[in-house]
């Protein structure tokens, strides 16, 4: 008996797997697929090329497909672009991809679901690669039992409850408008690869000599070269190509810590001098990129030992590159970008400690 027992427990748990595996990657059925009114989803996402959300506050955003991975944000209010937040870019094509109708609004229910409509409503058009207007459609609040998001086709009375399959949690919340969370806080995304040269210049008397330029001759050598006429004495040959490929292997995406909006803040800021300048540019680039880098410090501050004085250790920066573009960023974030010239030309590889203020003793002041 007991061994018909386990014999049966084995098979019921080799049916479910097998259902599994079988059933894991099978399109969800959507019941609702043949009424036009529910065809919500667009299958297809590679063919969308811009989507425009509105929502009842007065924001709104637009997003046009640049390349396969890269989106432009337009704030519709100011006129001003910048590049998309692509996690953002990401849940929202997914999102339009795999949402369906759980269900069709009851009568009941209809004025709560048209007054959340109405009050907390988003507008979202989709458009093709056309230019073709392919889907226009209102996402409203959750439903009372947070089973999902009211839903209608624009121009239709008709409410249905939406959500994702196998996705707990609401939708609505994935169609964003404000500018604050659709802009890319990423201040350098670059493929590293067609970046021809970087520049990084240090500005106080001190650290002019660890100032440097990084040219690619191709793809396994660069040339390296100071910018100062004090810097330390080297020959081409003397270039550690591992570590300056390494060096440009950085540049690929370094992100802010926020972006900030304080245009007061931006204008004493940028009044005082610049810890550094860093130039680069990429093949897709028509001209040379620009940024300056401010830090936060303050030479009266306590190093925490008790003392005051220049040893304090830089934690954050201000990154300055227009006045649509001022960002804070941490030190650890920035830090592999902060080499000096002579880190080119060592026989190890180089290696920064975490807690490293900067890439010289002599970084560890800022002077006036």
């Amino acid at each position: 008996m007991l061994k018909n027992v386990i014999l049966l427990a084995l098979f019921l748990v080799l049916g479910g797997t097998a259902y599994w595996l079988v059933t894991k990657n099978k399109p969800v059925e959507d019941t609702f697929a043949a009424n036009p009114l529910t065809q919500f989803a667009v299958q297809d996402i590679n063919q969308i090329k811009r989507i425009f959300l509105t929502d009842r506050l007065g924001n709104q955003a637009l997003v046009e497909r640049v390349s396969d991975l890269n989106w432009i944000y337009t704030n519709k209010v100011t006129g001003t672009q910048y590049r998309a937040n692509p996690n953002i870019i990401y849940t929202l094509l997914q999102t339009l991809q795999r949402v369906r109708v759980r269900q069709a609004v009851s009568k009941a229910g209809e004025a709560n679901a048209v007054k959340a409509l109405a009050s907390q409503g988003i507008k979202v058009e989709v458009y093709d690669q056309n230019d073709t207007k392919i889907r226009v459609f209102n996402v409203g609040s959750m439903t009372d039992g947070a089973t999902g998001n009211f839903i209608n086709m624009d121009g239709s009375e008709k409410i249905y409850v939406a959500y994702i399959p196998n996705n707990p949690g609401t939708i609505d919340t994935r169609f964003v408008t404000q500018e604050q969370n659709w802009r890319d806080k990423a201040v350098l995304r670059n493929e590293v690869n067609a970046i021809e040269f970087v520049e990084m210049q240090y500005h106080a008397p001190s650290q002019k000599p660890f100032s440097f330029r990084v040219d690619r001759l191709n793809e396994e050598q660069v040339s390296v070269k100071p910018l100062d006429g004090s810097s330390p004495k080297y020959t081409q040959e003397q270039v550690n190509q591992s570590n300056a490929l390494t060096y440009l292997e950085s540049y690929d995406v370094v992100s802010a810590e926020r972006i900030l909006y304080d245009k007061r803040l931006r204008d004493s800021i940028i009044l005082q001098p610049a810890f550094a300048t860093l130039r680069y540019k990429a093949s897709y680039h028509n001209e040379p990129q620009e940024m300056r880098i401010y830090s936060l410090y303050n030479p009266n501050a306590d190093r925490g030992d008790g003392e005051v004085g220049h040893r304090q250790k830089i934690q954050r920066y201000f990154i300055d590159i227009d006045k649509d573009n001022f960002f804070l960023a941490q030190h650890i974030v920035l830090r592999d970008l902060f080499w000096s010239y002579d880190y080119f030309f060592q026989q190890g590889a180089v290696e920064l400690l975490e807690d490293e203020a900067q890439v010289k003793e002599a970084f560890q002041e800022t002077e006036k």
